[in-house]
């Protein structure tokens, strides 16, 4: 048996082997020691106590499917080795065989996957200087692929889809390359060899005999052609690479998508998680999200595909108005949608179901929730007999699929076994031969109860019982008490401590009966339960359809169910070079988190437009950037928006630039990381993007932080002029206002009383004259007598009290004279100080931008 086990062992080195042993799965040898704490099973050892002792630690079979999480979610892989043939019938040792793969990227077991989120598997394949990525998830076929122009492309790529887990061919070192970084970030990755089961030369052929196709032109891809060659590479690979895994041929994988950088609205994982989209900062969960406000889904096919227009927003004003008219027409409609989302409720998810069926992994129950959808549906149809948006009509003419729905309901029994070698699964009356050795099955039961009845009164043993197991069948015990009233006729089987056993003709032959027939009954059932699944294959392609359909009607009505709730209005989309206009918008997630009103605000954004915000810390300036690219989202995603009013220009990209940490592992600074992030921004950038910038150059001294501000401004004016939202605590930058014709003042309101202020969170024109940045330390609790030297200092700073190089004078107006000769008085008269400045200035070397600075110092002495 070891031997057998090291030999398949060898087959998997990267893969945790589970072996199949009676109830147990077993693994040996320096696999059991590095498992056996994360199974937080008992390590233990076979030929224990012997020096050749073999570490070793099981799981009962039972329950394989939560040792299997506990792997994957540690990152392991599993090769699964079961019996393949019946021990009662095998001659030696029973035969055993991998019959699947769990990687992370191949996940179907329900308790391994999440319901609402994709689980995918990422394939790469590289080509001079381009490359290309399949993405696959095998728990419910979908399957596409992305192009990529280089390998900064690829990561930003794979960091916004985040697989499971990622492929690569081992002699691919670009692909390589972005395996290794992955590992490096925490990710799975997975290098194969091209001669074991993969042939690159073959990858279209691998492709065409999936899909049943001559070419797969039909799918936008070639294999004669070379910028196709490493996408039709990667998705064989992937394909591949699945088929072994799983030990199937998933046939419900049927074709593949190729998804263009400019089908959709552009949300790289930085802005997703600078808006918290689906993630909060805080701790990584889902409150305080923009999906944990949106996501009332009722199906899990719902959730995912809610998430999937979040990741990838719709671009055509077509596209979304169509979205929009479904929600706008359920919205209007509570009645409709009501039962609609109750009728949902009973869809499940069919598409992962037809997985599980291709798989062969499908249970009794599974099989009934699959007929329970199928039931449900007539009166989703009949709901939406009458609908009039475009996008209701395609749900409704859906295939109600009565056939596969009648079959399921007159095989299946109506509340199944979970398992099928219990019984119980198949409904009576389908089949004579299987009703008969039901019956006997039942009856002999009863049969036992009597012999054992019998058997008490003839013998006088009122503890007699009659017993079974998978041993000895079924016996006689008698305590050690009763043994002289056992009669001769009684066969010994079994000696224990405080009882025997034995066995009689007449218990022989019912035993004989009741085997026979629960075992064929099984057997029935088995055969009945195979042709049903098979049925649910064969109809694949029209259940994946119930399941799609079933999926957008989810989340139309989800979002419908939202904008009702919480008074959304339908935004207007229009073409790209158009304005974005919001009235009275209001940030979505915090109206739903915060303690008081929203206060809400304007924007207007016209094509190249840069609106400068300032005000104070705390005033709301973040929640306004934040809101306006949120509500830009939410409506090219198809969601009714959060304002009285909103016409949104159909946007490309999103940027987004708030706030920034250390990234450590890559050696990068707050700053650096904050200047990368901007540069992405200033490189990619278009017309029709929309740029939102929060607190850029803080990072650093303050003249380099306001030169870099500066000019980063003016070239998003002068360049690819996307509108942008710039929120700063620079309040030089206002001057641009004067100096570039787009460029347009904003600040927050504040009120000031009794020497404190208060934040009014409104967006009025103009710009603030200070950034109120001691009244918030006071509300923070800083000790007082800091807040009184800080005041002291900033009014010293805001007097422009400067030495002739420029620096600032923090001493208190009481100190003693230095004595340095180009150092005046701090009280001077303000021309002595001007005349000073002016006369040790090289002019030639001033910069136009320190040349703008210095005026405005120059003239605002004379302004005190």
């Amino acid at each position: 048996m070891l031997r057998h086990y090291t030999e398949v062992k060898a087959q998997y080195p990267d893969a945790v082997l589970l072996y199949r042993m009676g109830d147990f799965y077993e693994v040996f040898f320096d696999d059991a020691v590095e498992v056996a704490p994360v199974l937080e099973v008992a390590l233990t050892a076979r030929h224990k106590g012997k020096e050749s002792e073999t570490p070793m630690c099981g799981v009962p079979h039972h329950a394989l499917g939560v040792y299997l999480a506990k792997l994957v979610k540690a990152g392991y892989k599993a090769a699964i080795c079961d019996q393949v043939e019946d021990p009662a019938q095998a001659k030696g040792l029973v035969k055993r065989e991998v019959v699947r793969v769990v990687t992370p990227g191949t996940l179907s077991d329900p308790e391994l996957l999440d319901g609402g989120r994709e689980n995918l598997l990422a394939s790469v394949a590289w080509d001079g200087a381009g490359g290309a990525a399949a993405y696959l998830d095998v728990s419910t076929g979908d399957f596409w692929v992305r192009r990529w122009a280089d390998r900064e492309e690829a990561r930003a790529d794979l960091r916004l889809q985040g697989p499971r887990e990622l492929l690569v061919e081992e002699t691919d070192e670009p692909a390589g390359e972005l395996a290794t970084w992955i590992e490096k970030r925490g990710g799975c990755a997975t290098r194969v060899r091209r001669d074991t089961w993969f042939d690159p030369r073959k990858a279209g052929a691998t492709l065409e005999r999936q899909f049943g196709t001559a070419t797969l032109r039909g799918f936008g891809l070639s294999d004669e052609d070379d910028g196709d060659r490493p996408a039709v590479r990667a998705a064989a690979l992937a394909l591949a690479y699945a088929r072994e895994t799983q030990k199937s041929e998933l046939p419900h994988i049927r074709g593949l998508t190729v998804r263009q950088p400019d089908d959709s609205l552009i949300v790289d994982d930085t802005t997703l998680r600078n808006l918290e989209v689906f993630e909060n900062q805080r701790d990584g969960g889902r409150r305080g999200t923009l999906l944990g406000v949106l996501d009332e889904t009722v199906t899990p096919p719902g959730a995912r595909l809610l998430r999937d227009w979040l990741r990838r927003p719709a671009r055509s004003p077509a596209a979304i108005e169509n979205r929009l008219e479904a929600v706008a027409e359920l919205a209007a409609d509570e009645p409709l949608r009501r039962r609609l989302r109750r009728h949902l409720r009973s869809i499940g998810d069919p598409v992962r179901l037809l997985t599980r069926a291709v798989l062969g992994a499908l249970t009794p129950r599974e099989a009934a929730a699959l007929r329970g959808a199928l039931e449900t549906l007539p009166a989703i149809l009949a709901d939406l007999a009458a609908v009039r948006s475009g996008f209701l009509a395609e749900v409704a003419a859906v295939d109600p699929m009565p056939g596969l729905a009648a079959e399921l309901t007159r095989v299946l029994a109506a509340e199944p076994a979970a398992k099928l070698d219990r019984g119980g699964v198949i409904r009576d009356g389908v089949d004579e031969e299987l009703d008969r050795v039901r019956s006997l099955a039942r009856d002999s039961k009863k049969h036992l109860l009597a012999l054992e009845e019998r058997e008490r009164e003839a013998t006088g043993i009122a503890s007699l019982k009659v017993k079974f197991n998978k041993v000895f069948g079924y016996y006689l015990e008698v305590t050690k008490a009763n043994q002289a009233l056992v009669p001769e006729r009684y066969e010994r089987k079994q000696t224990l401590v405080n009882a025997e056993r034995y066995v009689t003709p007449e218990l022989k032959e019912l035993e004989s009966q009741i085997l026979s027939a629960e075992d064929r009954q099984i057997t029935l059932e088995r055969e009945h339960f195979e042709r049903l699944r098979q049925r649910v294959v064969d109809e694949g392609e029209a259940l994946s359809a119930v399941g799609r359909e079933m999926a957008r009607l989810d989340v139309a009505a989800c979002l419908a169910e939202v904008a009702a709730r919480h008074r959304y209005v339908r935004p207007e989309v229009t073409p790209a070079g158009s304005a974005v206009v919001i009235e009275e918008g209001r940030h979505p997630v915090v109206e739903r988190l915060g303690r008081g009103d929203f206060v809400p605000n304007d924007v207007e954004l016209g094509a190249g437009d840069v609106v400068l915000l300032t005000g104070p810390n705390m005033g709301g300036k973040s929640t306004y950037l934040r809101q306006v690219a949120l509500i830009v989202l939410m409506a090219q995603a198809g969601s009714f928006v959060p304002a009285k009013k909103a016409s949104i220009s159909a946007i490309d990209r999103v940027f987004t630039r708030v706030g920034a940490s250390d990234d450590l592992t890559r050696g990068e600074s707050t700053f650096m990381v904050e200047m990368v992030e901007t540069a992405n921004i200033l490189h990619q950038a278009t017309a029709d993007s929309l740029v939102v910038l929060d607190e850029v150059g803080r990072g650093t001294a303050t003249f380099d932080g306001l030169s870099l501000a500066w000019a980063i401004v003016e070239h998003l004016h002068q360049g690819s002029a996307p509108r942008t939202l710039f929120a700063t605590h620079y309040h030089e930058l206002t001057e641009l206002a004067a100096m570039l014709p787009r460029v347009s003042n904003r600040t927050m309101a504040v009120k000031e009383w009794d020497n404190r202020i208060v934040f009014l969170h409104k967006v009025v024109l103009g710009s603030a004259d200070k950034s109120y940045g001691l009244h918030v330390a006071r509300l923070a609790g800083i000790p007082a007598e800091v807040i009184e030297r800080a005041a002291e200092v900033l009014g010293n700073l805001e007097s422009h009290e400067y030495d002739l190089t420029g620096r600032p004078r923090l001493a208190r107006g009481n100190a003693p004279e230095t004595g340095v000769k180009d150092q005046l008085n701090l009280f001077a008269p303000a021309e002595e100080v001007v005349g000073s400045i002016l006369r040790d200035l090289d002019v030639e070397r001033l910069s136009p931008l320190a040349a703008l600075n210095l005026l405005h110092s120059l003239k605002s002495r004379f302004n005190e």
